[in-house]
C-alpha cells in the first residue's frame, strides 16, 4: 500500500518517461528525415535562425511585419519538403501523450489532470493486486443471480430490492464526497459483497479521489507482525496513516482476521480517527448477529460501526451458481 505522495511521486516519473520517449522518438525521427531529404536541415536552420531574428525584433519594440513574413516563408518552405517526402507538417515535432502539458506534469503551475489519471491507474492496479477480484463495474453485476421470489422480511422479491440496493451503491459511488456517509455491506459469503465494495472504488478513484482497499486478515496481520517485530523504516505506522487518511477506506472481510487484544487495539483507533475526521469507510463482512459483532469486537468497537449505514445482501452463493454454470 502507497502513501499518496508516493503515488504522486511515481506518476511524476511516469510522465517524465513518456516525455523523453517522445523527444527520443522525435530526434530519431528527424535523423531519419535529414537522411531521407538532403535539403533538411538548411529548411531547419532557416527557420530556426528567422525565428531569432523575429523574436529580437519583437524584444527591441522593431516592427515585425518583414521578420514575421520571413518566418512565415521559410516555415513553408520546410513543410513542403516534408510533404514532398510523405510526411506530415510536424513530423519532425514530439508526440507526447498530454498535449495539455506536453508531458511535463505542470500546466500554468498547476498539476495536469494527467497525472492524476496515472495516480488512478497505480491506485487501481494496486487494489487488484490485494483482492481477490479486479476492479470492475456494477454492470458486471447480473440481477439474474439473484432469486426472484418474495421475501417476507424484505416485503418485496430479492431480485427487486437487490437490483435497488445496487443502484443505491452506484449513485453513492457517483455523488461520493468527503461528506459521503460510511457503509456497512453485510450478508452471507458470495452474494456480491466484495464486488460490490470494488465497484464503487472503481467510480470514486476515477472522480480523483484516493481509495485505499485492504483485506482485514492480510492488513492486521501485517500491523501485527510489524509491530511485535523488527520495523525500522517505521512501516507500521505508514500503514495506519495511510489507511486512516484516505478519501475513502475499502475494509474487506472483517470478521475473517485473528482475533487478538492488538487488533481490537489497532481497529478501533482507525475507525474513531477516520469517524473523527469524518472520511468514510466502508466495510464488508459475513456477520449478520449484531450480537456476535459486539462480541467479537466489543462494545466501543461495535457503536462505532453502529454508525455506518446497513446494508443487507441477501440471495444465494453466486460464486456456486456460477460454478454450477461452467
Amino acid at each position: 500500500m502507497r502513501t499518496r505522495n508516493e503515488l504522486y511521486q511515481e506518476a511524476l516519473r511516469t510522465v517524465a518517461a513518456r516525455r523523453q520517449t517522445a523527444r527520443a522518438r522525435a530526434e530519431d525521427a528527424r535523423a531519419e528525415a535529414e537522411a531521407a531529404i538532403p535539403a533538411l536541415r538548411h529548411a531547419e536552420d532557416e527557420v530556426r535562425v528567422r525565428g531569432i531574428r523575429c523574436a529580437l525584433a519583437g524584444a527591441s519594440g522593431k516592427d515585425r511585419t518583414e521578420t514575421n513574413a520571413a518566418l512565415t516563408e521559410a516555415r513553408k518552405k520546410l513543410t513542403d519538403l516534408l510533404a514532398a517526402s510523405g510526411r506530415p507538417a510536424d513530423a519532425l515535432e514530439p508526440r507526447f501523450t498530454c498535449k495539455l502539458c506536453q508531458d511535463t506534469g505542470v500546466v500554468n503551475g498547476r498539476t495536469c489532470s494527467c497525472v492524476h489519471k496515472v495516480m488512478q491507474g497505480l491506485r487501481r492496479a494496486e487494489i487488484e493486486s490485494l483482492s481477490s477480484l479486479s476492479i470492475s463495474s456494477f454492470d458486471t453485476m447480473e440481477l439474474r443471480y439473484y432469486p426472484n421470489k418474495m421475501d417476507d422480511s424484505l416485503g418485496e422479491p430479492i431480485r427487486a430490492y437487490m437490483g435497488g440496493l445496487l443502484a443505491d451503491l452506484r449513485s453513492y459511488a457517483e455523488e461520493f464526497d468527503h461528506n459521503s456517509e460510511s457503509l456497512m455491506l453485510f450478508g452471507n459469503a458470495g452474494l456480491g459483497k466484495t464486488h460490490a465494495a470494488l465497484a464503487i472504488a472503481g467510480i470514486v478513484l476515477s472522480r480523483d479521489f484516493d481509495v485505499i482497499y485492504v483485506s482485514s486478515p492480510d492488513f492486521f496481520a501485517k500491523l501485527e507482525a510489524l509491530h511485535f517485530g523488527s520495523d525500522p523504516s517505521g512501516e507500521e505506522e505508514t500503514l495506519l496513516q495511510t489507511a486512516s487518511n484516505a478519501d475513502l477506506l475499502i475494509l474487506d472481510d472483517l470478521g475473517t482476521e485473528f482475533n487478538s487484544a492488538f487488533l481490537i487495539s489497532t481497529l478501533y483507533s482507525l475507525l474513531n480517527n477516520r469517524l473523527g475526521a469524518k472520511l468514510p469507510t466502508i466495510v464488508t463482512t459475513n456477520i449478520t448477529d449484531g450480537s456476535l459483532l459486539e462480541k467479537l469486537y466489543t462494545e466501543k468497537i461495535s457503536s462505532r460501526l453502529s454508525s455506518f449505514v446497513p446494508c443487507l445482501f441477501v440471495g444465494e452463493d453466486i460464486r456456486g451458481l456460477k460454478a454450477a454454470e461452467a
